[in-house]
């Protein structure tokens, strides 16, 4: 049986507006706790699954949670497809192209696959041009120039 949801609901719900992606050592509510006081705007209504991590949000912002072990969609409608999209395509990356994540770059591949997930409804041109323009308008950066000359990437900063 199919469950049917009020259209107004649905309507609502949005999204996020951009892929954000942190490298932490572990999912933990601190660190959890801390980029979501940073990143998250006050008042917006979170969709998680039922990671413990997650369990400080509640007291912050509206939260509802989907337990996957029960359910695809909670009775309410909640999902957390975007995040689900998100790490699928991170991983057939990861699987079909580059085959390793160093972590020396894992930051860099990750935020190509949120790049990847946020543009992945425009057309093709659009795309390219996008990317050109930023390619054009970026200065050199210390971690992709002068590898010739020994110059060496920094390790990795965790986010909290």
């Amino acid at each position: 049986m199919r469950e049917t949801y009020p259209a107004d609901d649905l309507l609502e719900r949005v999204g996020g507006e951009r892929t954000l992606t942190f490298i932490i050592g572990q999912e933990n509510q601190v660190d959890v706790g801390t980029l979501a006081a940073r990143f998250i705007a006050p008042g917006t209504t979170i969709s998680t699954d039922e990671s413990g991590a997650y369990d400080l949000l509640p007291g912050r912002d509206v939260t509802h949670r989907v337990n996957h072990q029960r359910e695809y969609r909670a009775a309410d409608g909640t999902t957390n497809n975007h995040a689900e999209s998100y790490i699928s395509r991170f991983r057939r990356m990861q699987l079909g192209q580059h085959h390793h994540f160093g972590l020396a770059h894992l930051a860099n591949y990750a935020n190509e696959a949120a790049y990847r997930e946020d543009t992945r409804r425009l057309p093709n041109g659009e795309i390219f041009r996008d990317i050109l323009t930023k390619c054009a308008h970026t200065p050199p950066h210390r971690d992709w120039c002068g590898y010739w000359q020994g110059n060496t990437r920094r390790p990795e900063r965790l986010a909290a």
